[in-house]
């Protein structure tokens, strides 16, 4: 079987694991399996999954196991600056000479505002994970499986009667094309819509949905869009690899938020991710999450007499699986004791090295899966991983338990709430740290949306700061009520935090195009780009920054140009 058959073949099992190439002792994984190395420290390898993958985490760490992802959505241009950055008789930015990838639901390619003047494509590469089996070609990079389409080949497409027989890849959701749009798009008079980088060259990413098996493992209803991990990293990897092809920067954006992991910018494909970022040229913006409101996320501190805390949590009808992740943070070690709404008691459960329970609750005939990870992989922190099977619907409380000390604080989430009942939820949860990942690494810029006709921040937005109080949101930019392309050559309308950090991809875009046209000055890495525009950013008096909700204030690339003036640069 070839790796290409593994990755889309249920009976195998993915994993993201820190890893290097030719370690003593992995014979057997490289003889069974498929192990694609992506950076000296990034692998993701696709095995056989063995018949206990739901009940696994003392072998196969958690952190190894790709996570679930889901998308970012439920007279903007003049508020962030940027009609007055694209007017040529100020600094005449258009996005020329850049790339902007998108790593989303696709792209609808037959769209006009993806078309220069003489009605030539846009779209540098288009790579379709959904579609098996395709021919390498020359002038893009070969992907690890999936289809790419050149340029020359839709451009061919755009000139038949019926492109999608040449070019079968389509945007089927919409989000993709929609973010495309605000981010890239040309103009359209008669809606007067513009893009932000509307001269810059695109790059599009259709991901794959994710492996029924994980779809399993989390309780993910078929009928949600969902995306792995794994195929997330391999977009990423696919964007650079095409801009070191093209020698160009890129601004890249990912639509897609996760609830999953510690909230500490160390999943995989966050530390992936800082890892990239490092390489000038290189900007990755990536939404906050729309999960402020959701009361999906308990915050809990033990006071130093407390034998335990008592977390209750509602479990809605219908709700077939839930997973919940406790994090304790170190050095304190946490136990748990649960009981059900109809007062079926798993007591305290030890906490120990590689303490696994599969408990049968015959009252509430639901079953209960609790796993401890006393030193989980990457952040030294405890995880126990909790998964309730046909959970009775009802009040469930959680015992959380402690040993002796001061430092006793803890966090548990749920995943996103479009993967769950809208009536599971924390009885008293914490709108804080919520940022979804990619969010929480501290390279890449993270958006949340607010509305530019009030200036009112968006009630779902998710908030920071993330579980070590680090700053994050690093922005805002609009996000509410957003019109832009939707299928069918058609204008929607769009709200959430993805839609915010399109503004941003598009924004890093046209500043790259500035960088590049004045590399005198230097060509600025990305720790240097957040930094620039988080200076410039406008703030309200009446704030203090940075705070959870807003961030460093409002995105304006205006400012950031007002600065260099200021500074003497030349402009």
């Amino acid at each position: 079987m070839t790796c290409e058959e593994m990755i889309y073949n249920e009976d195998y099992a993915d994993y993201l694991i820190n890893f290097s190439r030719g370690l003593i002792g992995a014979e057997e994984l490289y003889r069974t399996g498929c192990i694609n190395q992506l950076t000296e420290k990034t692998a993701i390898f696709h095995m056989p999954s063995s018949e206990d993958y739901l009940t696994n985490l003392e072998r196969v760490p958690y952190s190894f196991i790709p996570k679930l992802f889901g998308l970012m959505d439920s007279s903007n241009m003049e508020a962030i600056g940027v009609k007055q950055i694209q007017n040529p008789n100020n600094v005449g930015l258009t996005g020329k000479n850049v790339i902007v990838g998108f790593v989303d639901t696709g792209i609808d390619y037959t769209n006009p505002l993806f078309l220069d003047e003489n009605g030539n494509t846009r779209i540098g590469v288009i790579w379709d994970q959904t579609i098996m089996g395709g021919e390498q070609k020359d002038s893009v990079p070969a992907p690890f499986y999936g289809t790419v389409f050149s340029r020359d080949e839709i451009n061919e497409a755009l000139k038949e009667e019926s492109p999608y027989e040449r070019v079968p890849s389509r945007d089927d959701n919409g989000h993709g094309t929609f973010m495309a749009g605000i981010a890239a798009g040309g103009s359209n008079r008669e809606n007067d819509f513009t893009g932000i980088a509307f001269e810059a060259e695109l790059a599009v990413v259709k991901l794959k949905e994710t492996k029924q098996y994980l779809r399993n493992y989390f309780g993910v209803p078929d009928d949600v869009p969902a995306y792995e991990e794994s195929d997330i990293i391999y977009a990423v990897d696919y964007l650079l690899r095409y801009a070191r092809l093209r020698r160009l920067p890129i601004s890249i954006f990912i639509g897609l938020g996760s609830s999953n992991g510690g909230h500490l910018g160390l999943t995989v494909l966050e530390q992936y991710l800082s890892g990239r970022l490092e390489n000038a040229g290189i900007m990755v913006s990536a939404p906050a999450g729309n999960e402020g409101n959701e009361r999906l996320h308990y915050a809990g501190t033990l006071e130093e007499n407390a034998e335990f805390q008592q977390v209750e949590l509602n479990v809605d009808n219908g709700q077939e699986v839930l997973t919940i992740e406790l994090w304790g943070d170190s050095p304190a070690t946490f136990s748990l004791g649960i009981i059900s709404p109809q007062g079926d008691r798993i007591d305290r459960i030890a906490p120990r090295f590689g303490q696994e329970e599969v408990i049968w609750l015959p009252i509430a005939r639901s079953t209960v899966y609790v796993a401890y990870q006393l030193v989980e992989t990457y952040s030294g922190d405890q995880l126990i991983f909790v998964r309730l099977t046909n959970p009775t619907p009802g009040l469930w409380r959680f015992l959380v338990y402690a040993d002796a000390g001061k430092q006793r604080t803890f966090n548990m989430w749920m995943p996103l709430r479009q993967f769950l009942r809208p009536e599971t939820y924390f009885l008293k949860a914490e709108p804080e740290n919520t940022i979804t990942v990619p969010g929480n690494a501290s390279l890449v810029m993270t958006m949340t949306a607010y509305n530019h006709l009030n200036g009112s921040i968006y009630a779902s937005a998710s908030r920071g700061y993330n579980a070590r109080n680090q700053i994050k949101p690093d922005l805002a930019a609009p996000g509410v009520n957003i019109t832009g392309p939707g299928l069918r050559n058609n204008f929607v309308t769009r709200t959430g935090t993805s839609v915010a950090a399109a503004h941003c991809a598009g924004i890093i875009a046209l500043f790259l195009q500035w960088d590049i046209e004045n590399y005198s000055i230097g060509i600025f890495y990305a720790a240097q780009i957040q930094s620039l525009f988080l200076k410039s950013a406008i703030r309200d008096a009446e704030f203090q920054y940075p705070n959870p909700v807003w961030g460093y204030g409002i995105i304006n690339i205006e400012r950031v140009f007002d600065g260099f003036r200021v500074t003497n640069f030349p402009v």
